[in-house]
């Protein structure tokens, strides 16, 4: 007899297991077979998720997992895991065989002049019922009676009642009745999807060598029916890698690691999301950064880990790093960060990686380096990764910083400072400013921790520069200074930046001659006063000097004392200034927006973010202020009507029954009015009083155009005190 040696970490075909005199065998200590009739979270069956994955990947090659399994006797593999999978895999074969002409049938039965029973390569050793089944359908159904559909199966001489009771049994049948369907409904041409399965889905090979290690292998593997999971099928290979003397050891840690990833699963069902993200860490950390390996980890975040050329004490130590000083343990460096322990199927995000990585390394290089430097470490990465122009760049970032850390001459994060061509994306000039400060302060300590808060607020999003920039005087930087712009500028600006005061600095600093103030801070509408963090920054920036000596007349103690000044001494003349005398303008702008619309119409006020929803124009908004100064109307009406042709609306009474009186800007100075009653809008409703102040009646309501702002204001009052 010829039979195949199956080699632990090899990759076998189909036709590799499937060949010569060998056989496939299911022992007695396997579980029923139960794809047939189980189905995931999502109800979907298990054999139709199974093919329905292949089928969607017939593009390219797959290799399906894991089979564990030893040999006894020769030639007699005997699963310890891959049950459901191959069997699902035999069954599928059979039904392809039957619709392509005989063509897998060397692939389901040995025909060689010692196998003259007909027994087909994979063999169920459960239970007698299951492997005589098993046995009659290959020879009857897959191979000589084509003619018959699954259901007729239960209906053939070959088919015993007691096989009803049989729960391998009923799930081949349930499995083969979905394979039947979906063959069916999808029209699958079955020779080449036969030859593309025996062809491109292979399997890895571990070896239990005996059936004592082969029990105790299936109980610790999971008992859902499931193919195991990517670390799963890792954990041989890493351990069956060790010297022999060494391997119970590394089987014990490797239970620590899994029991860590489950205490600190989050809301996922399993350790393996966890564990997994460990091992990307791991080769990330010790992969070439230039590798097209690294760069496929940074991409798809792939399971595919080699850890061959890692030494296992290493990954333990990590290990340890991660588990005891990083995240859980008295004086964690991620005490708040304990969800990149558990993120989801896709891993965590390279900027996470890039915040964390660096701290995992560094404490790996310097074991006995104190907490205030490794603090020192975290708050570098932690800041740079608020930088926008950083996480845009983050495939580029990342390993630059991983290969820093390697490279830095001593424990001191200011030693970068010491290494050669570190990339400007990493090493910046403010990076660079602040690490010079660092390194020559006497209260680095204070300093550090000032830069530090001050980078965590939003508006800065990490590049303080403009303010370590105020703060240097010939030269030299001065921290008391430093505090001094700190304390104004936090009070000036500060929490959500959503709050009315800083309507009274957006009008002082209107006073102020800044560079593009207002500005269309994005898009090409909507010019701003400036709204959310990003435009402060970008406004802060590009006026470095002008904000520093804005800040210099400040008052500590009463913030806002000097620019009221500012608005009060504000000379007349310049763009906007309407915008600094008119507090309600910027009021009107929730978000601070404004739009041109032509040098006829002028500037259009926006309450929100967009001119679709309510607007104003800035000259009937005007008028509709100027309005409620002079006309006293205790029991009318006044109001802003915010849509199409913006206007100021006067009605007789509150309940808008009445009279109306509508009043806009319609271009070049010019403005209109409208009167007419909200009931019945028919003309000679107001007697005389048309003819007398020249209204026409335009179809809907009389109307009068082209007069200038001190007009139509004059004929409002006169209109409402004859009314």
């Amino acid at each position: 007899m010829e039979y195949n040696k199956l080699s632990t970490g090899e990759a076998y075909k189909l036709t590799d297991l499937f060949s010569k005199d060998d056989k496939i065998i299911i022992p007695d200590l396997q579980r029923d077979y139960c794809w047939g009739t189980t189905f995931d979270k999502d109800g979907k069956n298990l054999v139709e998720r199974f093919i329905e994955n292949i089928t969607d990947n017939q593009d390219k090659e797959l290799n399906l997992g894991l089979l564990y399994g030893y040999e006894a006797p020769l030639g007699h593999i005997q699963l310890c895991d891959g049950q459901q999978r191959i069997t699902t895999l035999f069954l599928l074969l059979g039904m392809l065989n039957r619709k392509a002409d005989d063509a897998f049938r060397r692939l389901l039965i040995s025909e060689t002049e010692e196998n003259d029973d007909w027994e087909p390569y994979l063999q169920y050793a459960i239970r007698e019922s299951s492997l005589y089944f098993l046995s009659d359908l290959t020879r009857f159904f897959f191979i000589e009676n084509k003619d018959i559909a699954v259901s007729d199966i239960k209906r053939q001489s070959w088919y015993f009642k007691d096989y009803d009771l049989d729960p391998s049994i009923q799930s081949m049948i349930a499995a083969m009745e979905m394979i039947e369907t979906i063959i069916n409904e999808k029209s699958i041409d079955c020779a080449s999807f036969g030859k593309y399965i025996i062809e491109n889905l292979s399997f890895l090979y571990y070896d239990m060598e005996n059936r004592t290690k082969g029990e105790e292998t299936f109980v610790v593997i999971n008992t859902t029916g499931e193919p195991l999971s990517a670390t799963q099928n890792l954990k041989p290979l890493l351990i069956g890698r060790q010297a022999k003397e060494k391997q119970d050891e590394c089987a014990q840690k490797w239970e620590q690691w899994e029991q860590f990833f489950w205490k600190n699963r989050g809301t996922n069902d399993t350790a393996d999301n966890g564990l997994k993200e460990f091992f990307r860490w791991i080769m990330l950390l010790n992969l070439d950064a230039e590798s097209n390996e690294f760069k496929r980890i940074q991409k798809d975040g792939t399971y595919k880990f080699d850890l061959e050329n890692i030494e296992f004490d290493k990954i333990d130590n990590y290990f340890e790093i991660v588990s005891k000083r990083l995240f859980c343990e008295k004086d964690a460096v991620f005490p708040n960060n304990k969800n990149w322990l558990f993120p989801d199927i896709d891993g965590n995000s390279q900027v996470v990686w890039f915040s964390f990585l660096p701290v995992l390394e560094y404490i790996n290089r310097f074991p006995n380096a104190t907490v205030r430097k490794i603090r020192r470490v975290k708050m570098f990465f932690r800041n740079l990764a608020l930088v926008p122009n950083v996480t845009k760049a983050i495939s580029e970032v990342l390993p630059e910083a991983i290969r820093v850390i390697k490279k830095m001459p001593n424990a001191d994060i200011c030693s970068i400072l010491e290494l050669e061509s570190v990339k400007k994306s990493l090493l910046t000039e403010e990076t660079k400013t602040k690490l010079e400060i660092y390194r020559n302060a006497e209260n680095r300590d204070e300093i550090e921790e000032s830069f530090w808060k001050e980078e965590g607020y939003k508006l800065w999003c990490g590049e303080i520069l403009p303010m370590i920039e105020w703060a240097i005087t010939d030269g030299e930087f001065d921290y008391n200074l430093f505090k001094i712009y700190r304390v104004k500028f936090d009070k000036v600006f500060h929490d959500d930046l959503e709050y009315e005061e800083l309507d009274v600095t957006r009008r002082a600093l209107l006073t102020r001659d800044l560079k593009d103030y207002p500005r269309k801070f994005k898009g090409y509408t909507n010019w701003s006063f400036a709204w959310d963090y990003e435009d402060w920054k970008a406004l802060i920036n590009d006026n470095v000097d002008k904000f520093k000596s804005f800040l210099d007349e400040l008052d500590i103690n009463d913030i806002y004392a000097a620019q009221y000044q500012m608005i009060k001494n504000n000379s007349s003349g310049k763009d906007f200034d309407e915008f600094v005398e008119i507090p309600e303008l910027l009021k009107y702008c929730e978000q601070k927006k404004i739009q041109w619309w032509g040098d006829d119409l002028g500037w259009t006020l926006i309450k929100g973010d967009r001119a679709s929803g309510e607007h104003a124009n800035l000259k009937s908004y005007r008028l509709y202020l100027e309005l409620k100064k002079i006309i006293l109307l205790p029991d009318k009406d006044l109001r802003f009507y915010s849509y199409d042709n913006t206007c100021a609306v006067i009605d007789e009474n509150k309940a808008h029954s009445g009279w109306a009186i509508a009043a806009w800007h319609t271009g070049d100075d010019k403005y209109s009015i409208n009167l007419f009653r909200r009931k019945g809008h028919t003309e000679n409703t107001f007697g005389d009083l048309p003819s007398v102040f020249k209204l026409q009646w335009n179809g809907e309501r009389y109307e009068k155009t082209d007069m200038d702002k001190e007009t139509i204001i004059d004929i409002i009052k006169k209109l409402i005190d004859i009314l």
